[in-house]
C-alpha cells in the first residue's frame, strides 16, 4: 500500500515544477513605504516537503533578500536563494544563485544600476553561470499604486556545463566539460500594481542577446508574482517563471518553467 505523507514549515504546502532562477525582488513590488525609514529590511521565504515511498523524499527551498538602504536613495540588495531534492541521502537536485546588485531606490528618472551573480543547477547540467554586468535604468511610469520600468545594458557571462540534464552518454574520449565565455546585451522591462492594501502583483522581463554569430538567439526569461498579506509581517506569494533559451552550451529543452506557492516572512 502507498503510503505519504506531507509536512510543510509553517503548514503550507508547496507547490514546484521544474523550477529555475527568479529574479524579481520584493523591493520591486509597489507598496507602501514604512512610516518609520529603516536602514535593512530582510524577507525570508521558506517551504519543506518530505514523502515516503523506499526512501525519503525530502525538498527543501530557502530564499532571501536582503536590502541596505542609503542616505542617497541607492540601494545595495542581496539574493540568497537554494532549491536542494534528496532521495535518501542521494541529491536529485541542487540549484540557487547568490546575487548582488546596487542600484537607484525608484526616485531617479535616469539611474545606473550594477550587479554580479553565482548560479548553479545540477539537474540541468549547469555547474556554474557567473554573471557581471551593468544597466541604465529608465523611470517611464510612477504613481501611487502602479510604476513602469525598463533598462538596457551590458553583461559577461562565463558559464561551465555537464551532460547530467541531456540524453548523451558520457565518452570518455569526448569531453565531460563545456565552458563558454560571451558578453550579452540585455534589456527588461518591470512592472508592478498594487490593487488594494493586501493584494499586489509585479513582473518582469528580459531579453538577452549574445553578442556574437548567433545575436538573434536571445534568451527570454519572465517573471511574475503575486503577493497577497495574510499579517504584519507575513505575505502569501504564488511565483511564476519561466525561460526560453535557443542557445544552449548542451543540448537540453529549450523551455522550462516554475510555478511555486509559499509563505514570506518580513523582519
Amino acid at each position: 500500500m502507498f503510503h505519504k505523507k506531507t509536512i510543510l514549515i509553517f503548514l503550507f504546502i508547496i507547490s514546484n515544477a521544474s523550477y529555475i532562477t527568479a529574479q524579481i525582488l520584493n523591493i520591486d513590488r509597489e507598496i507602501e513605504i514604512d512610516s518609520v525609514h529603516k536602514k535593512r529590511e530582510t524577507y525570508i521565504n521558506l517551504s519543506f516537503n518530505t514523502d515516503k515511498l523506499k526512501k525519503e523524499l525530502i525538498d527543501l527551498s530557502v530564499k532571501l533578500e536582503s536590502d541596505l538602504f542609503f542616505k542617497n536613495n541607492y540601494v545595495l540588495i542581496a539574493l540568497y536563494s537554494n532549491d536542494v531534492t534528496l532521495n535518501g541521502s542521494e541529491f536529485i537536485q541542487n540549484q540557487g544563485y547568490l546575487h548582488l546588485r546596487f542600484r537607484d531606490n525608484e526616485k531617479r528618472k535616469y539611474s545606473s544600476e550594477s550587479f554580479i551573480q553565482y548560479q548553479w543547477n545540477g539537474a540541468l547540467g549547469m555547474k556554474y553561470r557567473q554573471l557581471i554586468g551593468n544597466n541604465l535604468r529608465f523611470k517611464i511610469l510612477e504613481k501611487n499604486n502602479f510604476d513602469f520600468y525598463s533598462g538596457i545594458g551590458l553583461f559577461y557571462e562565463n558559464e561551465q556545463w555537464n551532460l547530467n540534464g541531456t540524453d548523451i552518454t558520457s565518452d570518455p574520449n569526448q569531453p565531460d566539460l563545456f565552458n563558454r565565455q560571451l558578453f550579452r546585451l540585455n534589456s527588461y522591462f518591470k512592472t508592478a500594481y498594487k490593487i488594494n492594501d493586501n493584494l499586489d502583483i509585479s513582473a518582469i522581463s528580459y531579453l538577452q542577446f549574445p553578442l556574437n554569430s548567433n545575436v538573434l538567439n536571445a534568451r527570454w526569461f519572465f517573471d511574475l508574482n503575486t503577493t497577497l498579506k495574510i499579517g504584519k509581517n507575513s505575505n502569501c506569494v504564488i511565483h511564476w517563471d519561466n525561460t526560453y533559451d535557443n542557445y544552449r552550451l548542451v543540448p537540453i529543452s529549450n523551455y522550462y518553467y516554475s510555478l511555486n506557492i509559499g509563505l514570506q516572512f518580513k523582519f
